[in-house]
């Protein structure tokens, strides 16, 4: 779902509205803020959006573009707010700027979406501080 207009993003929709994936905290903020690459450019970080939608986001904080989308989408901060929630990103935290807790909270969202979809559970503190390789992580045959 669109922050700004509400729309789902169907497949029928994705060229037309030139649906990307963007940051949520804006690279340049992150760049300013002294965050390093890894943190920001993460999936984490990103979430698909319209062009129109980036543009308004654009490089600044999320507490400012925050407000920008409430203006653009003519709702309140409740529907924006729900909009972002169907991304599994919090938007209590956007609007404190506060990266490294929404880093933590989405990732815990997003595992535990995964999870769930797949009827699997997943070890988040299994690999400690190195990244797991593809093929560890992979217990499927291939075909």
């Amino acid at each position: 779902m669109d922050w700004r207009t509400g729309e789902k993003a169907e497949v029928t929709e994705y060229f037309d509205e030139s649906i990307d994936i963007h940051h949520i905290f804006p690279k340049a903020w992150c760049e300013k803020a002294g965050f390093e690459p890894s943190l920001y450019n993460s999936i984490i970080n990103k979430t698909p959006l319209t062009a129109r939608t980036n543009r308004i986001i654009g490089g600044s904080s999320p507490s400012s573009y925050l407000h920008r989308l409430r203006k653009a989408a003519e709702t309140g901060a409740d529907g924006v707010a729900e909009r972002i929630r169907t991304h599994l990103a919090d938007p209590g935290r956007m609007a404190a700027d506060d990266f490294e807790g929404f880093l933590a909270d989405r990732r815990t969202a997003l595992l535990s979406h995964i999870s769930s979809a797949m009827g699997k559970v997943i070890s988040d503190d299994e690999w400690g501080d190195q990244e797991p390789s593809l093929d560890v992580l992979d217990d499927t045959e291939d075909l």
